[in-house]
């Protein structure tokens, strides 16, 4: 693959700003644009979108307006996955690289089916962002972790991977990307969703108690059903997690479904504890914790529609 000269992104949540700025301070005039209907962009242009205090002014694109890139990032929020990737469909050409960002194992395998061959696996992890309404603050501005999915080393995972960090994004290039993944799943299964269900932050989730313990039962069903998937996370995977990784995080900050649940947003359970859950009932593996958070946050969401 020659060198990424144009790319697009679709999403401007916390992840879509974080890493769409860049893209867009890093790109050539005419060689990003953020994909955005026509309401959107006049949202979005109404109400600027700030990022630790500055303004950022972004190119958008009508998905019927769209040529071939080559690069498309997808930011959006899982809900929004089957929209967005047909709002991409004009954005993606033969040579086109799509890269998505969203949080679980699903994303990938779904947009792979709609389009074959174009998929690199990622992993978005380390960052702090919180955001309310257009404005994103963010201390630590994590990286993406980047891969084939077979573990091999391409040339267009390369030219990627130098695209992103010529923008000034962190990428971290992985021959064990579904390795990332699934560990990335289990962290989030467990702390994102104790956070929502027990109201805390990351500082209250390091204290010992019934938050904690439900917390790493969650992590350590998604290690069982990973095993199962021939993904061979270590068994004590969530104690070393616990004991090396919660450390570093703010103790007042909070994960992004306690931030959607404050916001009464929809949030990622379904790929959260939705996909342990099935895939636990595929490989006979119990889920209590998972079925736990599953019913207790579907409530919540059930509550907001009311």
């Amino acid at each position: 693959m020659r060198n990424v000269e144009s790319a697009a992104l679709i999403g401007l949540g916390a992840l879509g700003i974080l890493f769409g700025w860049p893209l867009q301070r890093g790109a050539a005039p005419g060689r990003f644009a953020v994909i955005a209907d026509a309401g959107r962009i006049r949202r979005y242009q109404q109400t600027p979108t700030v990022f630790n205090g500055e303004v950022c002014r972004f190119d958008y694109c009508a998905p019927e307006q769209g040529r071939p890139v080559d690069l498309v990032l997808v930011a959006v929020k899982a809900t929004a996955l089957p929209e967005a990737a047909e709002e991409i469909r004009r954005f993606v050409g033969p040579d086109t690289v799509i890269v998505s960002v969203l949080n679980g194992i699903a994303s990938e395998e779904y947009l792979e089916r709609l389009y074959p061959g174009r998929l690199l696996w990622s992993v978005a992890l380390g960052m702090d962002a919180t955001r309310t309404g257009r404005e994103l603050v963010c201390k630590t501005k994590g990286c993406i972790q980047l891969g084939e999915r077979d573990g091999s080393l391409t040339p267009r995972l390369q030219a990627t991977a130098e695209h992103l960090a010529g923008c000034g994004i962190e990428v971290e290039v992985c021959t064990d990307i579904l390795y990332k993944q699934w560990h990335k799943l289990m962290m989030n299964d467990g702390l994102n969703q104790a956070s929502a269900v027990f109201d805390l932050t990351y500082g209250g989730l390091r204290q010992p108690g019934p938050a904690q313990d439900r917390m790493m039962q969650a992590m350590h069903e998604v290690v069982a059903v990973a095993n199962r998937e021939g993904v061979a996370l270590p068994d004590d995977a969530p104690e070393t997690w616990l004991r090396e990784m919660m450390p570093r995080f703010d103790a007042d900050a909070m994960p992004s479904m306690r931030q959607d649940v404050l916001a009464r947003r929809p949030t990622e359970v379904e790929e959260f504890a939705g996909v342990i859950r099935r895939l636990g009932r595929r490989h006979g593996v119990p889920t209590p914790a998972n079925d736990f958070f599953y019913e207790r946050i579907r409530a919540m969401e059930a509550g907001w529609a009311g």
